[in-house]
């Protein structure tokens, strides 16, 4: 099968942007898996029109603007393709890598990377829906949701033909398999402070600010460092000007093998988001062993069953009592982690997301041909 990716950016997956790192980690898997992948992706810092960056097990044709030239290669890669998915919505580009597809009969799928989440609606995002990103959804073969939740927030504002469900995941090879974390997750773990940590880009929707109030409740309770790693940001500069008694160390960014000393160095990794989907941050942790408190709006529901990691409320009360019942509960840290890698293994990466893609393509492809 010859799959063509859409993609605003170049698919680093050392970047702070979630949708780098699913298309490197889905192109990379899709290609181990035996399909033909082409990658076209669109981002001003390209060296020149066409740049190609080589990655692993493909390639991305990169442009800075929008050009004749870019739209020739669009154009080859429709005739090409037996499938298109395009990645992320609200820009024009990808509207019109749709209605091209459209034009050339070729089947698309789009990603939404939980775009339609209403914590993230603004009027004028409602009016584009309206005017012109409806019809773009609604014509598309298929929209892949990345978490269950997903298909009930974009029902409330397109009918689209149908879905392909494939979560976020991570690519195992770059976590060698661990016993434990850096810790020893048992009921022994008594060492003060305790080290709660984030990863992963720095801004209002992640909520930080209440992860950061929820600290401030422990004030003459429990010791807590706060270990924060990520791109400046403004953001970043009211949380680390919020309270100066906090104890807030900021490492910057952080990836490859840097990143899992810094998940490792952790007794709590909090992914504070009130609209998210599972954060590969956050999968990262479990693939690590250290135990995870994940908020609930970030899609986490379905998967609590796993009892691989702790769940809260994002508010600062539902993220404080979280931590007060992740320490509550050292005893079960073992049990957790250990459940946590299981669930990494078995849903949370990239060869079970491609494979699941892979299959809803095909299906897509058999219901075309009917």
């Amino acid at each position: 099968m010859k799959i063509f990716h859409f993609i605003l950016g170049k698919a680093n997956k050392n970047r702070p942007n979630g949708v780098n790192q699913v298309i490197a980690g889905i192109c990379k898997y899709s290609s181990l898996n035996g399909e033909n992948i082409k990658v076209i992706g669109l981002a001003s810092n390209a060296k020149f029109e066409g740049e190609i960056e080589a990655r692993d097990g493909f390639d991305v044709i990169v442009f800075s603007r929008w050009s004749l030239k870019l739209i020739e290669e669009l154009k080859e890669n429709l005739e090409w393709c037996d499938i298109v998915h395009i990645h992320g919505i609200y820009n024009w580009p990808n509207i019109i890598v749709g209605k091209l597809a459209k034009r050339y009969s070729v089947p698309y799928v789009v990603t939404l990377h939980n775009g339609l989440a209403p914590k993230l609606a603004n009027f004028r995002k409602k009016v584009f829906d309206f005017v012109v990103q409806k019809q773009y959804l609604e014509d598309a073969s298929a929209l892949h949701t990345l978490a269950l939740e997903e298909s009930t927030e974009i029902l409330k504002v397109c009918t689209p033909k149908s879905f392909i469900y494939a979560p976020n995941g991570i690519d195992i090879e770059d976590f060698p398999s661990q016993e434990n974390g850096n810790k020893e997750h048992s009921s022994n773990v008594t060492d003060l402070p305790i080290i709660i940590g984030y990863l992963g880009r720095i801004s209002e929707e992640k909520n930080l600010l209440n992860l950061v109030k929820a600290i401030e409740m422990f004030e003459g309770d429990t010791d807590i460092v706060f270990k924060i790693a990520g791109p400046k940001s403004r953001y970043l500069d009211k949380i680390l000007s919020y309270n100066p008694s906090i104890n807030i160390d900021w490492v910057g960014p952080q990836y490859g093998l840097d990143k899992v000393s810094f998940i490792k160095s952790l007794d709590l990794f909090v992914h504070p988001s009130e609209a998210d989907v599972f954060s590969i941050a956050a999968m990262e942790a479990l693939a690590v062993g250290t135990p995870l408190l994940i908020t609930r709006t970030s899609k986490a529901a379905h998967f609590y069953v796993s009892n691989g990691f702790f769940m809260c409320e994002p508010s600062k009360f539902g993220i404080h009592r979280g931590i007060h019942s992740a320490i509550e509960k050292r005893s079960e840290w073992e049990s957790i982690t250990k459940n946590g890698k299981a669930l990494v293994s078995d849903t949370f990466n990239w060869n079970t997301a491609s494979l699941a893609l892979i299959k809803g393509y095909k299906q897509l492809l058999l219901k075309n041909k009917i």
